[in-house]
């Protein structure tokens, strides 16, 4: 063992013995005992009393059964072999007898108990000579071979929000009640048949709470090891994982947040999005170029209007001269499709027109089209519970006892601050509530809902219509893997249950209850149908017509000033060369010699 590198102890006195587990993960620890030496029967009794028969410690125990010969007295060695009737030698242990009979001859004999009511089981493993090394009658594992229990008894607890759960775990009737315990029940029933055991269960109200170190509910009773195996899932948590077990038989419909996509309306600008960023760009440099035609050949026309005289229609129609204002007006009137004022005269005027008329016409109608679109389109914006705290959703929670124990044992910033200001605003009530209310809620406003997937799915498909299936969305807020079956720590029948596990979902009986007792997410089969648009929808149409308004408000008040003080700067030109003209006309009374003129003219002097 030295020269092969291996970590060993060696002791020939009876001591106290010392539990050593030097790898956990490879199984490598083997305790080698003579059952010839005088303490060998205590030293078993020592290693049941500290549990150092169960897995991964190996035991191989040597005996020589030849005849001894020794100053002509025949001694024969004893057996003792009753002893196991009292140890703990169960399903999972591997204690291996290598008895000498014939030269070196060794039969190996494996020991166990299928459980402490059931009597010791003898396995015949092979033999062992020099020439012919190792001869295995069966290289299966410990799980493999000793799977059939003779009908042992296990104890199970089932943890039920509804105490009628009881009298329907087996008929498929109301799925939407402790869907989960349901399942797992199903499965243990399978695992225990598999096994050839027999099975009862407790009841419980909760899967179990720590009250400084003592545990309720179903987990206290593993801890406590009054139960053998857990009947409904639990999540693995750092805090109990010294004291259980967990079987990899995963429960998919676990806990998260479900909630509709908000429409692309709610989140953006729609009223961008009909077109790319490069159609908008090459939309922007059209308007400019024909703009610019446009001014050149409204100004040529303008040149050769006003060169012949006999052209009256076009005098009429177009008296002042043509400004930059114009050409403004003229490009938004017909991509706004409101018309214009303006009416083009001469054939180069007509096409840039005519032109410009064709690519508004096109614009428009792919606009148009791709808005109504888009107003039915949601989008996938909100992928991660910090998009879910900052999105326009508000948020509920499932009343049940799971949510309120883990929505409050979570410290990072991002969870606590969904819990103070969503779950549980100051000064609002608390969003805890039950499941109908928050389906209901889901499909009627911009809602989250937190509970269990299947029960939430169920009245979806019962209740929504088709147009309300599409964009929904889940979002894992506890940052658990999926459920597992808990087992008390260190259970003799861990690793059968575990094959026996593995074989649920080779066979397919895991995936048939499954798809009996659980309702998958609705499928999107029609997203066309017709829509409410309101004021979140035209929200940014909206805005601009209010800054539109405000604008022109602006724009007409400051005309009005403008006007004024246009004016009074026109007054102010003109007042005193009226008073000079008056003044010059007035002849004075004293020099006047016509009494009826001074009067006519004093009028207006005062007037002046």
């Amino acid at each position: 063992m030295s020269n092969h590198y291996l970590t060993h102890c060696i002791h020939n006195f009876d001591d106290d013995l010392k539990e050593k587990i030097y790898n956990n993960l490879e199984h490598q620890n083997l305790y080698v005992l003579d059952l010839n030496c005088d303490n060998a029967i205590k030293i078993l009794r020592q290693a049941h009393s500290k549990k150092m028969f169960i897995a991964p410690m190996k035991w191989l125990l040597l005996q020589d059964r030849r005849m001894i010969i020794d100053n002509a007295n025949i001694t024969f060695t004893y057996d003792n072999l009753e002893v196991f009737e009292d140890l703990a030698v169960y399903p999972d242990s591997d204690v291996v007898f290598a008895r000498r009979f014939d030269g070196d001859f060794l039969q190996l004999t494996s020991v166990y108990r299928p459980s402490p009511q059931r009597a010791v089981i003898w396995e015949n493993r092979g033999n062992w000579t020099i020439k012919n090394g190792l001869q295995m009658s069966t290289y299966d594992v410990a799980s493999a071979r000793r799977r059939n229990l003779q009908q042992s008894h296990f104890k199970s607890c089932l943890v039920m929000t509804n105490p009628d759960t009881i009298n329907h775990l087996t008929d498929f009737k109301y799925n939407m009640i402790d869907p989960i315990t349901k399942v797992n029940y199903i499965w243990i029933l399978h695992l225990v048949n598999r096994m050839n055991a027999t099975i009862s269960f407790n009841v419980s109200n909760n899967w179990g709470h720590n009250n400084n170190g003592s545990w309720d509910g179903m987990i206290g009773m593993l801890q406590r090891h009054e139960i053998d195996i857990g009947g409904t899932s639990v999540y693995i948590l750092a805090n109990r994982m010294h004291m259980l077990e967990h079987i990899q038989l995963y429960t998919h419909s676990g806990l998260c947040f479900v909630f509709r996509q908000p429409l692309l309306s709610t989140v953006k600008n729609i009223f961008t999005l009909p077109f790319q960023r490069n159609v908008w760009i090459a939309t922007g440099i059209f308007l400019v170029l024909v703009f610019c035609l446009l001014y050149i050949s409204m100004k040529w026309e303008h040149y050769r209007g006003t060169l012949k005289q006999s052209a009256a229609y076009w005098n009429q129609s177009n008296i002042s001269k043509p400004t930059i204002i114009d050409n403004l007006l003229v490009i938004l009137g017909a991509f706004a499709q409101q018309g214009y004022s303006y009416e083009p005269y001469r054939i180069p005027s007509r096409i840039i027109t005519l032109m410009l008329l064709l690519a508004s016409l096109s614009l428009y109608a792919a606009y148009t089209a791709n808005i109504v679109a888009l107003l039915q389109t949601s989008t996938d914006s909100i992928k991660t519970l910090s998009d879910l705290l900052h999105s326009p959703l508000n948020l509920g929670v499932q009343e049940i006892i799971i949510n309120r124990n883990y929505f409050k044992s979570f410290q990072d910033p991002i969870r606590k601050a969904i819990v103070e200001q969503k779950v549980e605003p100051k000064g609002h009530k608390p969003n805890w509530m039950s499941l109908e209310e928050g389906v209901r809620r889901v499909r009627n406003e911009p809602f989250a809902f937190h509970g269990i997937r299947s029960p939430i799915y169920q009245i979806m498909q019962r209740t929504y219509q088709e147009k309300e299936k599409c964009g929904l969305t889940e979002i894992d807020y506890l940052n658990q893997i999926h459920l597992v079956i808990p087992i008390a720590k260190k259970s003799p029948y861990l690793e059968i249950i575990k094959n026996g596990a593995l074989k649920l979902r080779e066979y397919g009986l895991k995936y048939r209850d499954e798809y009996r007792l659980y309702i998958k997410k609705p499928t999107c089969l029609s997203k066309t149908g017709f829509i409410t648009i309101g004021f979140t929808e035209c929200y940014f149409a909206i805005i601009t017509m209010g800054y539109g308004a405000l604008f022109s408000v602006i724009i007409f008040a400051l005309e009005l000033l403008w006007h004024k003080r246009q004016s009074m700067n026109t007054l102010e030109e003109t007042v005193p060369t009226m008073v000079e003209e008056r003044k010059s006309e007035i002849i004075d009374a004293r020099e006047c010699n016509k009494l009826d003129y001074c009067e006519k003219n004093m009028y207006s002097f005062g007037e002046i």
